[in-house]
């Protein structure tokens, strides 16, 4: 009787952390998705300095050190308002309707929990790092055919635009079944639209970042050659 009811939490604990993954993977693709498709201009333009300026069409997809797209914005950490605002209605629903349905408790916070971490472990820390130009991941055997594979195809959308100016594919991160699922998915580069690229730059106003991005994209070394020789200039 016992091993009956450990063997049946056993079993509603794996099955709500996988039900909890589901969700969490459902919610992020279309959080992503709602992203890119300027239905909250405001919201788009904090996400989209990532895909259009730190890691543009234009630049490279890699770099040493990863470069963070929320620098003077609000965020928390690495992740910026677009993507907390949403998320906290995301959870806040889901708290909601479980307390309405009588879910128990122990299986509220595991559901939360999983909510949260997996968020933080798929769009935060797995998403960073497929911008860095050495990754362990990619050196691991049981890890790297997977790893390159999901890689590029997040890579896809970074590089490609319509003809509105509109990142249209690959919504997912580490995984793309609700990119399949919902015929979002693209596992080649479509030829770069420039009309598109100039259409979403115009749209969000981007152009005025464009200093900033170049001195981003610039080595350490640089930057502090340039500072020496404004210091000499002015010195002078």
């Amino acid at each position: 009787m016992i091993y009956e009811r450990l063997h049946v939490t056993f079993v509603g604990v794996v099955a709500t952390l996988v039900d909890s993954v589901v969700v969490a993977e459902f919610a992020g693709y279309w959080l992503h998705r709602l992203l890119h498709s300027d239905k909250f201009p405001t919201l788009s333009r904090g996400h989209l300095i990532h895909h259009f300026l730190i890691y543009g069409p234009r630049q490279p997809m890699r770099a040493g050190e990863y470069l963070d797209a929320t620098d003077n914005r609000a965020s928390l950490g690495n992740v910026g308002v677009e993507w907390l605002t949403p998320s906290a209605i995301i959870l806040l629903f889901c708290w909601g309707a479980m307390a309405l349905l009588g879910v128990p408790p122990v299986y509220q916070v595991l559901v939360l929990g999983t909510l949260l971490a997996w968020p933080i472990l798929m769009f935060s820390y797995l998403h960073d790092r497929m911008h860095l130009g050495n990754f362990w991941m990619a050196r691991i055997p049981f890890l790297r055919a997977w790893f390159l594979n999901a890689r590029r195809l997040h890579d896809i959308p970074h590089r490609s635009v319509n003809s509105k100016g509109f990142m249209d594919t690959n919504f997912g991160i580490g995984f793309y079944f609700f990119d399949r699922f919902f015929r979002t998915m693209a596992k080649s580069h479509r030829r770069f639209n420039w009309e598109g690229y100039q259409a979403a730059i115009r749209r969000y106003g981007l152009e005025e970042e464009t200093e900033l991005l170049s001195l981003r994209g610039c080595s350490k070394a640089l930057l502090h050659e340039e500072a020496g020789i404004k210091t000499a200039l002015r010195n002078t």
